[in-house]
């Protein structure tokens, strides 16, 4: 069977399986944390042209979060483009993962374009099991119909951009000669700013692409409870206040989003931008102020 003819991304079934920080706070925290920061929060022209975030827009309390942290755009790991949309607020659609058929890519590209929305992000971690697994032929195999929606297009999202599926991925873009525009970067390491920029101007000069941080935060992979995280709060906090301004002063560098992370998180914890109550945390104030 010809790959491109196969089904190729679930749109649905795929992100409602996805949890994000929106799914923690409840409605009554959002209108006692949430909402008395929107008004004072609203002016969209302020602020970092670059800075998004990635959200589950099954929880309703989705687009007052954006307003409240100031982001300029915003993606759902999901097709279609949001009714609610906070004005001021660029959406982009994502292929997330391999079960779609043409049909449906055709149309989250064409409602996306009745939007004036020219970009498309593309397969999210399709290098883990546990996320969207799969091999790197298919994903080449299938690329062609991504190209076909004529829309600017978004590397694979990996675990890690410079692994050995993602450039053997690249090495069969070049080969190929399909179309990638911009790399999709993930990275949890370690708070440390000046090397974050040198990672990120290696993996620059590999593709020889502008780049875009879909998913960053600072995580513990070891830690066994959130107590036991090695990375305060505090070191994430200067973490962020230093390198957000060099993303933003980073020419090859178009987006970034930092990851909601649930204040529950093992891992991610001292990462997140709201608190268990649905407040902002030191952190989620430092970002939502860049």
């Amino acid at each position: 069977m010809n790959i491109t003819r196969r089904r190729f991304i679930d749109l649905s079934t795929k992100a409602a399986a996805f949890t994000s920080v929106a799914g923690s706070i409840a409605a009554t925290a959002y209108s006692k944390a949430v909402e008395p920061s929107k008004a004072a929060s609203t002016n969209l022209t302020s602020g970092s042209k670059k800075k998004g975030l990635g959200f589950g827009v099954r929880n309703p309390l989705w687009p007052g979060i954006l307003t409240t942290l100031r982001c300029k755009w915003c993606y759902t790991w999901m097709g279609p483009v949001p009714s609610d949309l906070p004005e001021g607020v660029d959406f982009i659609p994502m292929i997330r993962s391999r079960n779609a058929n043409t049909e449906q890519i055709g149309e989250v590209a064409q409602q996306a374009k009745a939007h004036g929305i020219t970009e498309l992000l593309a397969l999210n971690e399709p290098d883990a099991e546990k996320q969207d697994g799969m091999t790197v032929e298919d994903a080449l195999a299938a690329w062609p119909l991504l190209m076909e929606t004529g829309m600017r297009i978004g590397s694979p999202a990996c675990v890690h951009p410079d692994n050995d599926w993602m450039m053997e991925f690249m090495a069969g873009v070049e080969e190929r000669k399909l179309r990638v525009d911009f790399i999709c970067v993930h990275s949890y390491g370690n708070p440390n700013p000046q090397a974050y920029l040198t990672r990120l101007g290696k993996i620059n000069k590999l593709y020889d692409r502008p780049l875009w941080i879909t998913e960053f935060g600072v995580g513990d992979w070891q830690a066994k409870s959130v107590e036991d995280n090695k990375h305060s709060a505090e070191d994430v906090l200067r973490y962020m206040e230093k390198v957000l301004p060099m993303l933003d002063n980073l020419d090859c560098l178009e987006r970034y989003a930092w990851f909601p992370a649930r204040p529950d998180s093992i891992p991610l914890a001292t990462s997140a931008l709201f608190d268990a109550e649905g407040a902002l945390t030191p952190l989620g104030e430092c970002y939502r102020d860049a």
